[in-house]
């Protein structure tokens, strides 16, 4: 037998025991509720249990106050009102009952002040009903009803009635609300008072208490909620609070008669309740605006089944969790079925209290969010009450208190002449605009679904028409501009005949014209050529950053080929993988002293050379726009890294922009710090060349260096630069920066997250524009950004509106647009997209797809795998990843390739990457069979195949990984896990001053309280960040690259009492010294 069977058969049961009754016989299959005897206190049922918990949790709340406003259009007679409202608290025990000792109390009799009061203002009535609605109820002495009349005119009343849920539930108002017109005419027509009702809720109260659930019901649930259902995800506006205040705000939207209709045709035809269908699309709502596929929704019910309690007044509400499965992207039709077999077996067992299914499987509790689910179903057929009385008529009206007991609640009115939908939502989570588009997206999935109830989930229409305009015809794109036709070559040439005595290049005291960086980039292309360098071949570029390297890639394009990053610092192992992927046809790489160029496997051109034999003039050769730039490999999930290609349309699109933007001039001065497998380095090498700009080079090593490069930028009068969010967050506490930036007129911040506190902080400090902005390397830098003013002080920090001829869609999974607020995968379109991964076809058919919104044949879109939502004004929120990627202090890392690079180790069975602390990275695994690596030979082993920057901080060796029930492993544990391994040498305290002085710098940046002379600073948690604090309060002129070559205690103060005289070593003493005091005067004033 089904579910559903279940459900049928016991109300087949319910008939046959209520015909049996009528007829006069007996029901000796169901015990009936009778009168109690005794007069005492009556234990709580569940739901006043549940209602008396919640109102001493907030006892200066309103939240669980019930409403309504009666109005009476006529000449009323006031002390009729008054006498009915008292004959009400008369008839019904539980208005007057009061809660002491977890136990009701009922008084034998109670009086009820009704409260009179004149409103002129009509505009004053609403806020008057709330602030009467909000008063809360002290149940312990108070009555948990209260009446106001509000007078409106002389023949316009307001009666106001607020009750505790803990005395009503919902459909108990019809009730109350029929006893008070009943009262009312008894009183003008001079009638006896209605006899109370064989039963009160205290009796009912008295039964329950003797009838306790059945175990059956227990069983079901814990099947159905064991494990815990997660919670929802809403998308909310605003972060969670710590405390929630259980503000509310509250919309409406009435569906056209003809939609309403429909709704019920397809009910009828698919052999359910129209509830069924709403909750359906309701689910199918938090489906596409979550893509969760477990969603537990709660459902208010009244458990009035027994023809004894007819009549009686109380709180019978039970809540359920209705719990559906929706894997698979299923058709509605199929979601139909499933949440029709979900509510029949849940109604079939609704007689369990809530609280007992709490107390049964004990879920975590949350101040602040509802248990098991915080979003909330509620379908409602009660019309409004309405009577004619003699000389007025009486209408039920909405009455709400502004408060909102979940996180989400969505409410149907089923009514004759159509339906209404009502949002309540908490106001601290979300806006009314919010609440307003989610009720348009309501009945436009309630049209596409009445229209075709067969279609998949994802092919529902969710957007509504105008929503739809606007984000393809506004928030999508900007506006378009011509583009530009010359390769970037081209451009550069340009502007050497423009400026050709102008200083291009200033590097460690050498400055070069454009016109003599022209002709040494000329006579190396030639080079090139006879090389076999030309269009559609690449070339790896192993130099450090150096006036040679300008020179060396300005010659790749002028050969008509792409340059490929390939940086020194990389491991062998690496740099032969990225030679391999790209088929260089040669290296340019430089000589030093006691070495020759390294050995690529393919040609390799000593850059120490002058190539003076080649002609110095412009090529007539060259690339074309749909041809390479160049190539920029980053972090691949495969475990190999993988090379985005970069046409010159696509660069060549951006930078004019960006000229345009910042308004750069000869008079400016560019910043290149970026190691150059960075994509930004493009950018920072090549916006100076093609505007007549000065190219700034920092020295190697500098590129972390705060003291060095500010140094630098107020030499050299450097008015752009581009930095990550955490070093400016370094560089504006330091005491040089006021002296750097009286030149620097343009900060251009990406690559990491901007904090609304960290903008504040760079506006106090500086005047310059902040420029935040977004885009993988896959297309061409960046594709969106906002421009902050010297006068901007917003606090709400986004990555702007797509650039010039960019396109930015946010999709679901179905590659259907998302509305405002709600997170979708960003996909990029236009110009500045890469041509694909070099010679990876398959990763480009997965990473770069058709875009079904351009209109132009073959046009694609990358997606990104980010995350982020439309805020309303249609700037971008990037809210994080949909994958296991992160950006670590600026560098994209793909956690896969950490896990696929150990798991190449013999002895590693499985291996999971994690971020720990948000800021270190971890990498655990479980030993092959028999095999079990130590830590430092899997630590090496990562050394030799990653980039520095990818080598996790811990290395840790488990028996096994902890695994979800899904069998995947489980990421949230492992991050969690303190047990983790680092490899240390034997300890040894600091045996002298100066050991002493930097290792008490190291415990205060470092924040730990044991430090040996042999740790190393990056195993202990250090970074190039704390680096450079710890730079800053040694010593000043102690340079970044000493303390990365110095990783030790011993080791720094070795250099430092060998290369430094005493006024050097006092200097470390009396700063550290001054950190000390300084630490310990915060200390006292905290």
């Amino acid at each position: 037998m089904t579910a559903q069977d279940d459900v049928l058969e016991a109300r087949k049961r319910e008939l046959r025991r209520l015909l049996l009754q009528e007829s006069g016989f007996a029901d000796t299959t169901r015990e009936v509720i009778s009168p109690r005897t005794a007069t005492d206190a009556v234990p709580l049922t569940s739901a006043q249990q549940r209602m008396l918990f919640l109102q001493r949790l907030e006892p200066d709340s309103g939240a669980y106050n019930l409403s309504a406003a009666v109005r009476f259009k006529g000449r009323l007679d006031v002390d009729a009102v008054r006498h009915s409202v008292q004959r009400l608290v008369a008839r019904h025990e539980i208005l007057r009952t009061t809660y002491r000792d977890d136990e009701q109390h009922v008084t034998a009799s109670a009086t009820i002040n009704m409260t009179e009061v004149d409103v002129l203002d009509p505009a004053a009535l609403p806020g008057l009903i709330t602030d009467l609605a909000r008063i809360p109820f002290e149940l312990e002495r108070d009555l948990p009803i209260r009446a106001t009349l509000v007078r409106l005119a002389a023949d316009e009343h307001l009666l106001v009635l607020v009750v505790h849920h803990i005395a009503l539930d919902d459909e108990s108002w019809g009730l109350v609300l029929a006893d008070l017109a009943e009262g009312y005419r008894a009183s003008v027509q001079d009638l006896p008072p209605t006899p109370p009702p064989r039963l009160q809720y205290a009796d009912y109260a008295a039964w329950q208490a003797d009838n306790p659930s059945a175990a059956t019901d227990l069983d079901y649930w814990r099947g159905r909620l064991d494990p815990l259902p997660p919670a929802v995800p809403l998308p909310t506006d605003f972060r969670r609070p710590d405390t929630a205040t259980l503000d509310g705000i509250r919309r409406s939207h009435v569906l056209p008669a003809e939609l309403s209709a429909r709704i019920r045709a397809v009910a009828r035809d698919e052999g359910v309740t129209v509830n069924m269908v709403l909750l359906a699309v309701f689910k199918t709502l938090l489906y596409r605006y979550t893509g969760a596929t477990d969603i537990a929704v709660g459902t208010p019910v009244v458990h009035r089944d027994r023809a004894e309690l007819e009549g009686v007044v109380g709180n019978f509400g039970n809540t359920l969790v209705l719990r559906t499965e929706i894997s698979g992207n299923p058709v509605f039709r199929d979601l139909l079925d499933r949440v029709r077999t979900t509510c029949t077996e849940a109604y079939s067992h609704q007689d369990l209290p809530f609280d007992q299914l709490v107390e049964a499987l004990r879920p975590p509790r949350v101040a602040g969010r509802a248990v098991f689910t915080d979003v909330m179903f509620s379908f409602v057929t009660n019309p409004p009450y309405r009577a004619e009385l003699p000389g007025v008529v009486m209408t039920e009206e909405p009455a709400w208190n502004q408060t909102a007991r979940f996180d989400l609640v969505f409410e149907v009115m089923d009514a004759p002449d159509g339906m209404a939908f009502t949002v309540t939502a908490r106001s601290d989570l979300f806006t009314e605009a919010t609440a307003d588009r989610m009720l348009g997206h309501l009945a436009t999935l309630a049209d596409a679904v009445t229209s075709d109830p067969g279609r998949r989930l994802s092919a529902l229409a969710l957007l509504t028409a105008d929503e739809e305009r606007r984000i393809l015809t506004q928030w999508s794109r900007t506006r378009t501009e011509s583009e530009v036709d010359r390769p970037l070559s081209r451009m550069f040439e340009e502007q050497v005949r423009r400026t050709p005595d102008a200083e291009a290049v200033v590097f460690a005291g050498e400055r070069v014209s454009f016109a003599e960086l022209n002709q040494r980039a000329n006579r190396l292309a030639r080079k090139l050529v006879s090389l076999g360098v030309g269009p559609e071949r690449t070339v790896g570029v192993h130099l450090e950053r150096s006036v040679e390297m300008v020179v060396g890639l300005l010659a790749i394009l002028k050969a008509g080929g792409a340059f490929v990053p390939l940086e020194p610092s990389w491991p062998s192992l690496r740099i032969d993988d990225v030679v391999r992927r790209a088929r260089l046809a040669a290296v340019l790489s430089k000589a030093v002293p006691g070495k020759t160029a390294a050995d690529f496997g393919v040609p390799v051109v000593d850059m120490s050379q002058s190539f003076g034999e080649y002609d110095p003039d412009d090529p007539d050769y060259g690339p074309r726009m749909e041809n390479p730039a160049y190539v920029i490999f980053t972090s691949g999930s495969t475990g190999t890294p993988k090379g985005a290609v970069i046409r010159h349309q696509s660069i060549c699109n951006r930078l004019p922009w960006q000229v345009g933007l910042l308004g750069l001039t000869a008079s400016d001065a560019v910043l290149f710090k970026a190691p150059l497998g960075f994509d930004i380095s493009v950018n920072e090498i090549f916006l100076p060349l093609v505007s007549g700009a000065r190219l700034v080079i920092a020295e190697p090593g500098a590129e972390a260096d705060i003291p060095v490069l500010l140094d630098l930028i107020a030499a050299e009068r450097v008015s752009f630069i581009y930095i990550v969010a955490s070093m400016l967050d370094v560089m504006l506490d330091h005491p040089a920066l006021p002296d750097a930036a009286k030149a620097l007129r343009h900060v251009w911040c990406g690559g990491e997250a901007l904090t609304p506190g960290l903008y504040a902080r760079f506006r106090e400090r500086m005047d310059a524009t902040m420029y935040h902005g977004y885009g993988p390397a896959e297309t061409t830098v960046g594709v969106s950004c906002r421009v902050f003013p010297p006068e901007e002080t917003s606090t709400t920090i986004s990555i702007g509106r797509p650039n010039p001829n960019a396109r930015i869609y946010l999709l679901d999974p179905g590659l259907a647009l998302v509305p405002a607020g709600v997170p979708g995968e960003v996909h990029i379109g236009g110009p500045p997209l890469a041509r694909g991964y070099v010679n990876d076809a398959a990763l480009t058919a997965a990473r770069f797809v058709p875009d079904p919104f351009s209109g132009i044949p073959g046009a694609r879109l990358y997606r990104t795998g980010d995350l982020a939502r439309y805020q309303p004004d249609g700037q971008l929120e990037f809210l994080g990843r949909t994958d296991n990627q992160v950006k670590l202090r600026g560098m994209r890392i793909e956690l896969e390739e950490i896990e696929a690079v150990a798991q190449r180790h013999p002895g590693v069975q499985q291996a999971v990457a994690v971020i720990k602390d948000g800021a270190h990275l971890a990498v655990y695994c479980s030993g092959a069979s028999g095999t079990r690596p130590t830590v430092a030979d899997l630590s090496g082993w990562l050394a030799a195949r990653l980039p520095a920057a990818m080598v996790p901080r811990y290395c840790t060796v488990l028996d096994e990984l902890p695994l979800l029930n899904s069998g995947k492993a489980d990421r949230a544990a492992l991050a969690a896990l303190r047990e983790t391994d680092v490899v240390h040498a034997p300890h040894v305290d600091p045996r002298d001053r100066v050991e002493r002085d930097i290792a008490e710098v190291w415990r205060r940046v470092l924040g730990t309280d044991r430090v040996g002379v042999h740790d190393n600073f990056f195993d202990l948690g250090g970074h190039s960040l704390l680096l450079m604090k710890v730079q800053a309060e040694l010593a000043m002129d102690v340079s970044v690259r000493d303390l990365f070559t110095h990783t030790t205690i011993a080791s720094l103060a070795g250099h430092l009492n060998q290369g430094a005289g005493p006024s050097h070593l006092d200097s470390v003493r009396a700063r550290a010294e001054r950190a000390r005091l300084a630490m310990a005067h915060r200390a006292r004033r905290t």
